[in-house]
C-alpha cells in the first residue's frame, strides 16, 4: 500500500464488528450498513495484519495482510536567498514525518561530495559541516554551480536529506529555478544506451566491465534499459514491481556498485522508467482481476465506462495506471525517489510520458519538485515530442526529436529522400513550422530502442557519418544506442545474444571525434543556431555562433550527389568570411578548407554524403 490508511469492507452475520491491526484494536469507527461494514484502518510500514471480529465474540474473519510501502521520515526542504555577497540557505520549511509527526531536532549542512567547491561561511570559516536551521555563505568568486546538502533528524531519530545548489556568474550569486532550470552538465551531455546482453552475461557487471571503454570514447551519460523490467524477450517494458531490480541485472548491491563506479569514472547514469502502465502479470493486476472491486488494487488501473482496464495500441498486456488515484501517484513518485536516494541514479528516461500527460497532466510538476528536492543534479527526459512546450513547462529537461505524431522521427523523410534532405531538415532544426518548443532541449538520435533496423543497415556508412555529424552539431543532446560506434547490426526487440564487438567500418574513432567536439567547442553547448540558405536541396548549412572564449562553427552537409554547395550570404556568414578570408579548418579531419566567397554566396565542393565542421584556420 502507498498510503497511511486504507478502506476495508466486509459483511457480518453477527452484528457490530471490531477491527484489529497487528493484534491491537483500532480506534477507527466501523460503519455498519445492514450486514455490510466499512472502515478505514491505519497502515504502518511493513506487514499489517488486519482482522475483523464480532463484538459479540461469536467469530472472526480470516486475516488480511496489507504491506505498507511508505517510510515514516521527515522531509528536508531548502530555500535559497541572496542579499549582497551573502547566500542564505534555510531549512525552516522542512516538515515533520507523516503520519506521526515528531519535532525536527537537528539540522546538519555539508558541501555535496560530488561537487566539491571552496566555500566560506560569513563568519570567515571554511565550510565543512555546520549545524542549525540556517547556513550563511559568502559568495565565492569562481563562477559555477555550488551544491550543498541538508540532513534533518527528528526526535525519534528518523532522518532525511535534501540537496540544492546556487549559481555564481560574474561574481554574482543567484538562486536556481528548480522547476525549469537544468544543471549545466546537460548542455554537453552525450547519452549512450548499453544493452548488457550484447556484451555477454552479467547484467550490471557486464556494463561495469565496459565502463573504461565507454569513458575512453567520451560517453558521459549511460541510459540503462528498465532495470525493473527486463523479464524476457517481448516483456522488456512489463513492470511487476517498481522497487525491485530484475534478476537479469544482478543484485541491488551489484547495480549500486556499477552506478557508483560510473560516477567515479565521471559518468552519469539514467534509467528507463515505465510510469504509464504495469504488467498484466504483476501481483497488483492479478489481485484486481481476481477480487474485482474488493481488491485494494482495483482502482490502481485506469478503466473505461464498462470498468475494463484501458491500454494504448495493442498493449493489452500492459494495463494503464490510474493517475487519479493518489496511491498510484505516490507509488511512482516514491519509486523514482528510491532509485535516486538509494541507488544513486542521476535521472530518468520516462517511458510513455505522453500517456501520463493524457490522463493526469498535472502529475509531472509535483513529481519533479520532489525529485529535485532530493537531488537537483538530475536529467529528466520525456519519451514525448519536443515540439510540445507542455513537457518543458511541466517537469522535464529534455524530450524526443519527434514530430507532433507520437513516435514519428522528425528526420525520417530527410534520409528517405536525401536529394531533398537539406530542404526538409532546415525548418526542423531552426524552430520552423514543425520546429521544437522555444527553449527546449531535444534528444537527437539515429537509433534507439524503437527504431528497429539500425540506421547504418538502412542508409550505409557515409550517410551514417553525415547524419551523425548533424546529430552532434545541432542544439540538443546526442543519444547513441548500443553498438552505434561499431556499426552493430541487430534489432533491439529480438532475442538478444552477445555479438562480436568489432568496429566494422572504422566508426569508433569518428564518433569519438564527434563526442570530443561536443564536449570542447563552446559553440556546441548553447541553444543558438543560425540556419543558412543552401543549395542544392540536398545540402544543409548552419552557423553555431561563438560562445565563451570559443570560435563560431560553420557546419555544411551534403546528403546526396557530389555538388558545389552554395551558401547564400547572410550577416553571420559575411562576418565569418571577412574574419577568415574563407580559410577554414575541418575539425573532423584537421584538413584546411578554403570557402570560395562571392557577391551573393559562398561555396565549397563536397562529395555525396559528406560533412564539414569548420572553424577559422588557427582558431
Amino acid at each position: 500500500m502507498f498510503a497511511w490508511a486504507t478502506a476495508v469492507t466486509g459483511r457480518s452475520d453477527c452484528g457490530e464488528v471490531a477491527l484489529e491491526v497487528n493484534g491491537a484494536q483500532t480506534d477507527q469507527p466501523v460503519e455498519m450498513q445492514g450486514s455490510d461494514f466499512v472502515a478505514k484502518v491505519p497502515i504502518a510500514t511493513g506487514p499489517n495484519q488486519v482482522l475483523a471480529s464480532c463484538k459479540s465474540g461469536d467469530g472472526a474473519s480470516a486475516q488480511l495482510i496489507f504491506r505498507g510501502r511508505l517510510q515514516e521520515r521527515p522531509r528536508a526542504r531548502i530555500t535559497v536567498s541572496v542579499k549582497g555577497d551573502t547566500v542564505t540557505l534555510s531549512g525552516a520549511r522542512s516538515v515533520s514525518a507523516s503520519p506521526h509527526g515528531s519535532k525536527i531536532t537537528r539540522y546538519m549542512w555539508t558541501p555535496d561530495a560530488r561537487h566539491p567547491s571552496s566555500l566560506t561561511t560569513t563568519a570567515g570559516e571554511a565550510f565543512t559541516k555546520v549545524a542549525g536551521p540556517r547556513l550563511r555563505l559568502r559568495t565565492p568568486m569562481d563562477q559555477g554551480e555550488y551544491y550543498v546538502s541538508l540532513k534533518v533528524t527528528d526526535a525519534k531519530g528518523r532522518s532525511d536529506a535534501s540537496v540544492t545548489y546556487f549559481v555564481v556568474d560574474n561574481g554574482q550569486a543567484r538562486p536556481v529555478d528548480m522547476a525549469h532550470e537544468h544543471p549545466s552538465w546537460i548542455d554537453k551531455a552525450v547519452i549512450y544506451a548499453p544493452i548488457p546482453q550484447l556484451w555477454g552475461e552479467g547484467g550490471s557487471k557486464a556494463v561495469m566491465r565496459r565502463l573504461p571503454y565507454l569513458r575512453d570514447m567520451g560517453v558521459d551519460v549511460l541510459w540503462l534499459w528498465p532495470p525493473t523490467s527486463l523479464r524476457s524477450f517481448g516483456e522488456e517494458y512489463a513492470i511487476d514491481d517498481f522497487f525491485k531490480i530484475d534478476p537479469s541485472w544482478g543484485s541491488e548491491a551489484a547495480f549500486k556498485t556499477m552506478v557508483d563506479e560510473a560516477h567515479r569514472q565521471k559518468m552519469h547514469v539514467i534509467i528507463d522508467f515505465v510510469p504509464n502502465h504495469m504488467s498484466a502479470k504483476s501481483p497488483y493486476f492479478k489481485d484486481a482481476k481476481k477480487y474485482g472491486k474488493s481488491s485494494p488494487y482495483f482502482d490502481f488501473f485506469d478503466r473505461n465506462a464498462k470498468g475494463k482496464p484501458t491500454h494504448y495500441f495493442d498493449w493489452s498486456h500492459l494495463p494503464n495506471l490510474n493517475y487519479n488515484n493518489p496511491e498510484v501517484r505516490t507509488m511512482v513518485t516514491e519509486a523514482t525517489a528510491y532509485w535516486v536516494r538509494d541507488l544513486h541514479v542521476d535521472g530518468f528516461r520516462m517511458d510513455v510520458a505522453w500517456g501520463v500527460k493524457k490522463r493526469r497532466p498535472g502529475f509531472w510538476t509535483p513529481w519533479r519538485r520532489e525529485l529535485k528536492r532530493i537531488n537537483p543534479d538530475l536529467l529528466l527526459l520525456a519519451e514525448a515530442p519536443a515540439v510540445d512546450p507542455y513537457y518543458f513547462a511541466n517537469g522535464f529537461d529534455a524530450a524526443y526529436d519527434w514530430t507532433k505524431q507520437l513516435g514519428h522521427w522528425a528526420w525520417s523523410s530527410a534520409f528517405t529522400f536525401p536529394e531533398e534532405a537539406g530542404a526538409l531538415l532546415a525548418p526542423l532544426i531552426n524552430n520552423g513550422p514543425t520546429g521544437f518548443a522555444p527553449g527546449s532541449i531535444v534528444m537527437r538520435f539515429l537509433n534507439n530502442n524503437d527504431t528497429g533496423v539500425r540506421f547504418i543497415d538502412q542508409y550505409g556508412v557515409d550517410m551514417t557519418k553525415a547524419a551523425a555529424t548533424l546529430q552532434f552539431t545541432v542544439p540538443g543532446i546526442p543519444g547513441m544506442f548500443a553498438g552505434d560506434e561499431i556499426g552493430a547490426s541487430y534489432q533491439p526487440y529480438s532475442n538478444l545474444t552477445p555479438i562480436v564487438w568489432r568496429d566494422r567500418y572504422g566508426l569508433r574513432s569518428f564518433y569519438k571525434r564527434l563526442i570530443d567536439l561536443k564536449h570542447n567547442l563552446p559553440a556546441l553547448s548553447t541553444d543558438k543556431i543560425n540556419v543558412l540558405t543552401a543549395s542544392p536541396s540536398s545540402a544543409l548549412a548552419f552557423i553555431r555562433p561563438a560562445a565563451g572564449k570559443g570560435a563560431p562553427v560553420l557546419v555544411v552537409l551534403n546528403f546526396a550527389g557530389k555538388a558545389r554547395v552554395k551558401i547564400s550570404n547572410s550577416p553571420e556568414l559575411e562576418a565569418l568570411m571577412v574574419t577568415t578570408g574563407g580559410a577554414m579548418r575541418n575539425l573532423l579531419t584537421d584538413d584546411k578548407v578554403q570557402i570560395k566567397s562571392g557577391r551573393e554566396s559562398a561555396s565549397v565542393a563536397m562529395p555525396a554524403e559528406s560533412a564539414l565542421v569548420l572553424t577559422p584556420e588557427g582558431g
